[in-house]
């Protein structure tokens, strides 16, 4: 029999997929470069966090190309294309409140949060070179993904899940980690949004 891990992961994220986009809110406002500028140093804060423990994992175990779908390398490059990284990196302390990623099956619950992004990321990428002209060699690469290859690693991602999933795993703790990861990347997108407020209200002789 197949297996529905997919499935299960599509209905049980329902709603933390919609109070994560409702935090985002990219396409719902008019859209600067300053927006952008913002909700890209979110995402570094967030990454910047998780990519480092999903490395500490031996994909190659699971035969999964994590690898080749980093995103930490295309989100500085942004950022210094913008000519704010170290800025970025001095605003935030480092995202400390990731659910723990310490087995193959919470990792690929956490990995459908990250690769789902990537493949809605293909909408705001639109936006971005509608509204702002920005493209993967001026400040858009992360929201690029992995270019015209995008959909076809997100297929072998499903299957690479579903696989795994059939074969060894524990489809509760995927699930519940996928549920897990909505919540941290909200919640970072929320405090980074508060601290960039205080930073706004400061005085500048403070």
């Amino acid at each position: 029999m197949e297996n529905m891990i997919l499935g299960k992961l599509k209905e049980a994220t329902k709603e933390q997929h919609k109070n994560l986009e409702g935090t985002v809110n990219v396409m719902d406002k008019m859209f600067s470069l300053d927006n952008y500028k913002d909700l890209l140093a979110k995402f570094y804060r967030f990454y910047s966090a998780i990519e480092p423990e999903l490395a500490r994992l031996d994909w190659s175990a699971v035969k999964h190309n994590f690898d080749d779908r980093l995103k930490l390398p295309k989100l500085e490059k942004d950022l210094e294309n913008l000519g704010i990284l170290d800025e970025t990196k001095r605003k935030f302390s480092a995202w400390d409140s990731l659910p723990s990623l310490d087995s193959y099956e919470k990792a690929f619950g956490a990995l459908y949060v990250i690769e789902g992004a990537t493949l809605g990321g293909q909408v705001i990428k639109r936006h971005l070179e509608q509204h702002l002209k920005l493209n993967p060699d001026n400040g858009g690469e992360f929201f690029s993904g992995y270019g015209e290859k995008t959909g076809k690693m997100w297929k072998e991602f499903c299957m690479t899940t579903t696989s795994f999933a059939a074969k060894h795993g524990d489809d509760d703790t995927i699930v519940q980690s996928a549920r897990d990861t909505f919540d941290s990347f909200r919640k970072c997108f929320e405090e980074s949004a508060n601290i960039e407020g205080e930073a706004a209200g400061a005085s500048p002789s403070s």
